[in-house]
């Protein structure tokens, strides 16, 4: 079977770059759109398979040229105030050009109560223009919750320097967790396989349920020495998202927010994954450094 071209709009970011990693592994053809082609160049080195493109979500024109003759898009969009807007219009120009098959990694959040948040509305929103566009081709939406990867918004720092994570959830309050690998490696999987196993599919990616106190203990037995977990007042868990994670208050707000939602595991993960999900444990492994 050959397999089809994949062009890649955020591919240096980090579910992007394990993914881009993951089809050059395979071999399969594959297109970035980057703003900064020396940053790829770093990430992937030189390979016959890979494709540079220098462009952003602005450059439109840049896109019409380079989408010509791939078969499937793969997008994660961060401009979360844009989001609907852009990835429309990625989508739309894709179909047009011949896409058959766009992979978004949207988010758990859609599958909560209308508008509960902005990340909810801004999912919720790119995938429902998306879905209704008219005579597209196949659209498959991966809905993951906590990433792993959260954990590097300032609990890695506390972890080193004080020995605690802190949060405003009650330490034994259970909340949802993916790895981004998992994301990754499902997207390639999705995007290497016959578009019509996966049609208008959607994936929610919960593989664990893990409270404060949970993953403290994951990060003891990592580094050989007691971590606790410390729950503090919502406005103070706010303030330090702020200051150390640097986001606006509108997603901050949504983060700490959607702790208390529940999302639960999906059983189906290691069947589409044709692996077991990536545990808390081997993350913090893996990662073992930046809380060392």
């Amino acid at each position: 079977m050959t397999i089809s071209k994949v062009f890649v709009v955020g591919g240096t970011g980090n579910i992007g770059t394990a993914l881009v990693k993951d089809l050059l592994e395979r071999g399969v053809a594959t297109t970035v759109l980057v703003r900064d082609p020396s940053k790829a160049s770093k990430l992937f080195g030189d390979n016959e398979k890979l494709s540079v493109i220098q462009g952003d979500y602005t450059t439109l024109d840049v896109y019409k040229d380079n989408i010509v003759g791939h078969e499937r898009l793969f997008f994660q969009v961060s401009d979360m105030n844009n989001m609907a807007k852009i990835k429309t219009t990625f989508a739309k120009i894709a179909y047009e050009a011949g896409v058959k098959q766009v992979v978004d990694v949207s988010s758990g959040s859609v599958s909560a109560p209308w508008r509960k948040n902005v990340i909810a509305a801004a999912h919720y929103y790119a995938e429902k223009n998306i879905y209704e566009l008219p005579d597209r081709g196949y659209y498959v939406a991966l809905r993951p919750t906590g990433f792993f990867s959260n954990h590097f918004f300032g609990d890695n720092k506390t972890v080193q320097f004080k020995g605690v994570l802190f949060g405003a959830e009650e330490p034994d309050h259970k909340t949802s967790w993916i790895s981004p690998n998992d994301i990754a490696h499902l997207a390639a999987n999705i995007l290497t396989e016959p578009v019509e196993k996966h049609v208008d599919m959607v994936y929610d990616m919960t593989s664990v349920r893990a409270s404060g106190n949970d993953r403290a203990a994951a990060i003891s037995r990592v580094l050989g020495r007691e971590i606790k977990y410390i729950q503090i007042p919502f406005g103070e868990a706010h303030k330090n998202f702020i200051d150390h994670a640097h986001m606006p208050h509108s997603m901050v707000y949504a983060f700490l927010e959607s702790s208390n939602d529940y999302y639960p595991v999906n059983p189906g993960l290691a069947t589409v994954l044709n692996r077991e999900p990536e545990t808390l444990e081997e993350w913090f492994t893996t990662n073992k450094n930046a809380f060392a």
